[in-house]
């Protein structure tokens, strides 16, 4: 429970760094884009789905093409678009599904803290770490698109602090009710991979090029695309 707490502080503090970036220019907006889509996609396919697949294999694969398909059908029939100019606003279709699917993701983590937890000390600690470091990107993640999508401090302190929670109440109720199957959890995960990367690729991408173009928006995304994956594969142990 203690590292459940200090993953969801981790994930607040590094998603809160979005209150210091205040009215964002077109290329702030890029560049917040093409890092956020980078790190969202390097989470997806890194570490979301391969932790999937291990615990779930055919049923993570399922769940990771139905979040990516569910999300384009539901903008497809409702017709909500997914370019924006750059005198829009970023981000009000882009903000939602990824809240969703960040939720499923932060949900599933605390369901691993809490099937640890029910594990001896030393493997309860280290599946506690491993969240608590792994939560860092994917709360500068979040910043990046808040700061994007011009969001304003009380969506910006909601939103943190909502999805910060699921992590510690997912732990506490797994470790007070039967705990989830292996599978279920590769399910829950493949699902919040899908859904990240779709907003990813089909959302950021496209919103830092129709802000501004540019080689500099282009290499920003590859270089933390690749620095991300490289991370999660050893340092952060993805």
């Amino acid at each position: 429970m203690i590292m459940a707490g200090l993953a969801a502080a981790g994930f607040a503090g590094a998603s809160l760094l979005a209150l210091l970036g205040g009215e964002l220019g077109v290329r702030g907006r890029a560049y917040s884009a093409a890092i956020a889509s980078g790190i969202l996609l390097a989470l997806a396919f890194a570490d979301l789905f391969p932790e999937g697949l291990e615990m779930a294999g055919g049923l993570a694969i399922f769940g990771f093409v139905g979040g990516f398909i569910l999300l384009f059908l539901t903008e497809a029939f409702t017709l909500a678009h997914t370019h924006h100019s750059p005198e829009e606003h970023v981000g009000k279709h882009p903000l939602g599904p990824f809240v969703v699917g960040l939720a499923i993701h932060n949900l599933a983590d605390g369901f691993v803290l809490g099937v640890g937890a029910k594990a001896a000390a030393v493997t309860s600690w280290l599946v506690g770490l491993g969240v608590l470091v792994h939560q860092v990107p994917v709360g500068v993640s979040l910043a990046a698109i808040l700061l994007a999508a011009r969001a304003d401090r009380p969506q910006v302190v909601g939103t943190t602090v909502s999805l910060g929670l699921a992590i510690p109440l997912a732990a506490v109720l797994t470790v007070m009710l039967p705990a989830p199957t292996d599978a279920a959890i590769g399910l829950l995960i493949g699902l919040a991979g899908g859904v990240l990367a779709y907003v990813g690729a089909a959302h950021l991408l496209p919103e830092a090029q129709a802000e501004r173009p540019s080689r500099i928006t282009a290499v920003l995304f590859a270089a933390t695309l690749v620095v991300t994956t490289m991370a999660l594969m050893t340092v952060l142990g993805g």
